[in-house]
């Protein structure tokens, strides 16, 4: 399936295989990070689809095959896990499943930035030595703080850590991080998890309300 971004112009290549079955999908797109509504009920008899904010493209610049998430049940999260210890990874998604995020566990460094290339996640959760990095000059977490606050705003990213306790709030600050999470607390995941994005939701609702009172947005 081929459809454009009207909005940036992206062209994207969707396989068929990769279309959820039913009359509709949600997908971000790759390039401006718009979530859009598309609508697969066929207009006429000769099958042409209909799709909110996007149009048919006759080329492709986008494999949509090479990424984990091309499209989303309407309100799906996503997440990101980059963590290298076989039982807290385990605990981790066994807790994002029930909290109902689809989870992408990266291979390495280069494989967690190339899929954030691609999407806007909802939550990171980045062990600070992931994939033997140095807690001081973690590729990913770097790459997250230069992210526009337009977009990072809207991505909660815990730092999994040895050398900072659970919830210090100036380590946080320091690392540009929502949280952060002892090593040794990894168990008590999903309070806290639970906990500081409630908590940051709520910060961020009474942000943009003020925003908009002020015609920011």
């Amino acid at each position: 399936m081929e459809i454009t971004c009207t909005s940036c112009e992206k062209k994207i290549n969707i396989p068929e295989e990769k279309i959820p079955s039913g009359n509709s999908f949600s997908l971000r797109c790759p390039a401006c990070k718009g979530k859009i509504n598309v609508d697969l009920s066929p207009q006429d008899q000769d099958g042409d689809f209909k799709a909110s904010g996007w149009q048919q493209a006759p080329d492709d610049d986008y494999d949509a095959s090479e990424k984990p998430f091309d499209f989303l049940e309407e309100e799906g999260l996503t997440a990101m896990v980059c963590e290298n210890d076989p039982a807290a990874l385990k605990k981790i998604k066994e807790v994002l499943d029930i909290m109902e995020y689809s989870v992408t566990v990266p291979s390495s460094v280069r494989d967690a930035l190339r899929k954030m290339k691609y999407h806007v996640y909802d939550l990171v959760l980045v062990n600070e030595s992931f994939d033997g990095s140095s807690p001081s000059s973690n590729g990913i977490l770097i790459y997250l703080e230069r992210l526009n606050m337009s977009i990072r705003r809207n991505v909660f990213v815990g730092l999994i850590t040895k050398q900072y306790a659970t919830r210090d709030n100036m380590a946080a600050f320091l690392k540009s991080v929502n949280l952060t999470i002892n090593e040794k607390d990894v168990r008590h995941i999903d309070k806290l998890l639970k906990n500081a994005i409630n908590d940051n939701d709520l910060f961020f609702t009474v942000f943009k309300e003020s925003m908009k009172k002020f015609g920011r947005i």
